[in-house]
């Protein structure tokens, strides 16, 4: 009786690892100098090639052994013998056998993992940088102020009537820069694991942050926000529909018709701004409500075609909040960076626990030059 040989499955898949590891050393080496392989390293890559080929046919052999032990029974002459004797025949074709799964080999590196790019967050509604707001960099001093003048009268008089004293109000505007920023801390464990793709991504999601916090401080309608733990705060910084909402113009349902959207522009208009580049800010749903709402009855055209309302852009952000749109002229919103935008990587601070602070700081201010210049359209609450 041929005595049957022990093999190990660890030992095989040992090796394996081992094979596929040294092969890799050489395509390294190859790759870092840019050259082919060696007469020596091609002699060695064929020869481990060769081996653990024969190690997968091994394990394969392994995976597959509890088959060769399954006694099938001569089921035809079962079948003929039992019709022979006219007897009732109920035919069933099962086998009790474990069937080794793809997960038996989870962790072991035999299936290879195809490592693909890294998903980014989404990010829904970044238009700062859109709508024509002029946004400085590299502003210096403590705050910016902008001197203004009220109007001068006159009236008509008799002849030879004396006309009374007038006068011209002057006043300033300020605004002062308020400090925005991001902190990170990682242990160094983890930046050195992942050998740099964490730190990667934390010097590219701070700066997106500070673009967040931009944009939804521009266009907020509430001089309000939820802090980490719950509890409303008061705005540091905010846009212009934050004093529109004070004063809007009130939709009669949750879409509105195309009058109150001409009521929206003739309230800037009419207030005697010059308007240059105006521009509609909704939600996306507000916006695809406008594409479905005829302009008029049969004309087959919508309030929203082109990305346009009643000839002027629309741009969508959630920030605005549903039910709410915003119409008005960024060229009378006044923003910028003061100083630059600095990212200190701190690794010292947390050395106790073995951690890197990546820090960002800049400061940020922005204020509205003519709160005239902005409307703000609310749909009806109950309709919301």
């Amino acid at each position: 009786m041929k005595k049957e040989k022990t093999v190990n499955v660890r030992e095989l898949i040992a090796r394996h690892q081992e094979i596929t590891f040294r092969i890799g050393e050489i395509a390294d080496a190859c790759e870092a100098e840019k050259r082919e392989r060696t007469q020596e390293e091609d002699d060695e890559y064929h020869s481990l090639k060769r081996e653990d080929q024969l190690l997968i046919m091994k394990m394969d052999v392994l995976s597959n052994a509890s088959l060769r032990d399954v006694h099938v029974p001569d089921a035809d002459k079962m079948l003929r013998d039992s019709l022979a004797d006219k007897q009732q025949v109920t035919v069933m074709l099962m086998r009790d056998t474990a069937i080794q799964m793809s997960s038996s080999l989870e962790g072991t590196g035999i299936i290879p993992i195809q490592e693909q790019e890294m998903l980014k967050p989404l990010r829904a509604g970044l238009i700062w940088d859109k709508v024509g707001l002029r946004i400085r960099s590299f502003l210096a001093g403590t705050e910016l102020r902008w001197p203004k003048h009220g109007k001068a009268k006159a009236r008509f008089l008799d002849e030879g009537e004396r006309i009374e004293d007038g006068k011209i109000d002057f006043d300033k505007l300020n605004v002062t820069p308020r400090r925005l920023g991001c902190a990170i801390p990682i242990t160094r464990e983890t930046l050195d694991d992942s050998q740099g793709v964490v730190e990667g991504v934390v010097r590219e999601e701070m700066p997106a942050a500070v673009i967040d916090c931009v944009n939804e401080a521009l266009f907020t309608t509430s001089s309000t926000y939820t802090d980490g733990k719950g509890s409303e705060q008061p705005r540091k910084v905010y846009g212009p529909f934050v004093e529109a909402a004070k004063n809007p113009v009130l939709f009669a349902g949750a879409v509105p018709t195309r009058r109150e959207l001409l009521k929206m522009k003739s309230k800037v208009a009419k207030s005697g701004i010059k308007v240059i580049a105006p521009c509609w800010v909704m939600t996306e749903d507000m916006k695809t409500e406008l594409e479905a709402t005829p302009l008029d009855p049969g004309s087959g055209r919508f309030l929203c075609e082109n990305d346009t309302v009643l000839g002027v852009p629309v741009y969508v952000t959630p920030e605005i909040g549903e039910g709410n749109i915003g119409y008005g002229d960024w060229s009378y919103q006044a923003a910028g960076f003061f100083g630059p935008m600095n990212m200190t990587v701190d690794p010292f601070t947390l050395a106790r626990q073995n951690a890197t602070d990546f820090v960002l700081n800049t400061r940020f201010a922005t204020t509205t030059l003519y709160e005239e210049a902005f409307v703000l359209g609310k749909a009806k609450a109950d309709a919301v």
